[in-house]
């Protein structure tokens, strides 16, 4: 137990860009011989920069101290997975820089499940919520687990909607596991450690959230994943960053396609220019995941067109049979675009009160949603 320990303390090391620390730790003789290292030894024996000796030296904890840490783990309901178990995830096993050790609140992903990593824009537009929800509620319904940030946006939009679906999700923290950020998605945190789900990171509990540890983090998303998709992105975004790790790593691009207007579509239109894939609706991404599925399982169906399209709930061939005739002018005017009463109502050359009546019955039909005060959407359905 005293190995694990020490292999405990070179995990808690993990914060930010240490290069390959499995390497190193291995070319010390292991993380008892890395422990007793002094700093001159680490540089000279190591080839490792002063800066990084000198800051694995002053985080060299007291043994004792560490033994009470990481006992006290499973106090919190968190586990430590180090890289040489046999339950550390195989898709980590190979990619540059792997973590030395994991934190885990909840689960790790199915070794035998596809899994598809969804990322985007904090700032999201309307298109992109609604594409994000799309995505993670039918492919988690596909059985694909759906691996994110649980950041503000994209990312969480995509998780909660895959979690709604009776999905499998997984968050990878920039942060330690037993912190919730941001705190606006602590709903969805709580519900990420329950039933088969879970967050993970490489920080130990504890650490803060900082920026310069999610730059890190995102090699562990992607690293997670079979396909990677962007939802939105702007031509400099730290989504981005995500994306090349992917690259780097093998993995399968995908992007949602956008205007060449808005600019949260900037990023994505220059990867597909570079070649990454378009996802044209579930089928497309199942499609990329075929050549992943060997022993993971992912239910590919073949009849396009049917099941996995992505259309308005008010198609003329669908639902606008059943919209009150009264409220069908109102209805044509909604679009996925925010709009306010005001402008609605201007539209359709009608008093202001007469449109907002219409729309609130709209909304009580399920027909549109009202996306903040006195602003309304038509509200669209996934088949």
């Amino acid at each position: 137990m005293e190995d694990r320990i020490y292999d405990y303390w070179v995990a808690k090391l993990q914060d930010g860009y240490l290069g390959n620390i499995i390497a190193f730790t291995e070319k010390a003789g292991g993380a008892e011989e890395l422990y007793k290292l002094s700093p001159e030894d680490i540089s000279l024996r190591l080839g490792l920069s002063p800066r990084l000796a000198r800051y694995i030296d002053e985080n060299r904890t007291d043994i004792g101290i560490l033994e009470e840490e990481y006992y006290r783990l499973s106090e919190k309901g968190i586990v430590y997975i180090d890289h040489k178990d046999d339950d550390f995830p195989q898709r980590l096993r190979d990619i540059p820089s792997p973590p030395y050790g994991l934190f885990v609140k909840g689960s790790l992903p199915s070794e035998d499940e596809s899994a598809v990593a969804i990322v985007g824009a904090r700032e999201c537009s309307q298109y992109g919520r609604l594409m994000a929800d799309y995505l993670g509620s039918r492919l988690a319904k596909e059985g694909v687990q759906i691996i994110s940030g649980m950041a503000w946006g994209i990312d969480g939009l995509a998780q909660d909607a895959a979690l709604s679906a009776n999905g499998k999700s997984f968050a990878v923290l920039g942060c330690g596991v037993d912190i919730a950020y941001p705190v606006k998605n602590r709903g969805l945190y709580n519900r990420l450690i329950e039933n088969g789900n879970g967050v993970i990171s490489e920080y130990a509990p504890g650490t803060r959230a900082e920026s310069r540890r999610f730059p890190p983090r995102n090699r562990i998303i992607s690293g997670l994943c079979d396909v990677l998709i962007v939802v939105e992105a702007r031509a400099k975004s730290g989504t981005l960053i995500t994306v090349d790790m992917a690259t780097d790593q093998g993995k399968e691009v995908m992007v949602v396609p956008g205007r060449l207007t808005d600019s949260l579509s900037a990023g994505c239109l220059k990867l597909m220019y570079q070649g990454a894939h378009p996802v044209t609706g579930i089928d497309s991404v199942l499609e990329q995941l075929k050549p992943c599925v060997g022993h993971k399982s992912v239910r590919i169906d073949r009849n396009k067109g049917r099941r996995h399209n992505f259309r308005p709930i008010l198609s003329k061939t669908e639902k606008s049979i059943a919209v009150p005739e009264e409220l069908k002018k109102v209805m044509m005017l909604l679009t996925i675009d925010p709009q306010s009463t005001e402008q609605i109502a201007d539209r359709g050359d009608l008093p202001v009160e007469a449109a907002l009546i219409m729309l609130t019955k709209l909304e009580m039909l399920g027909f549109a949603r009202e996306v903040w005060p006195g602003y309304f959407i038509k509200k669209t359905a996934v088949s």
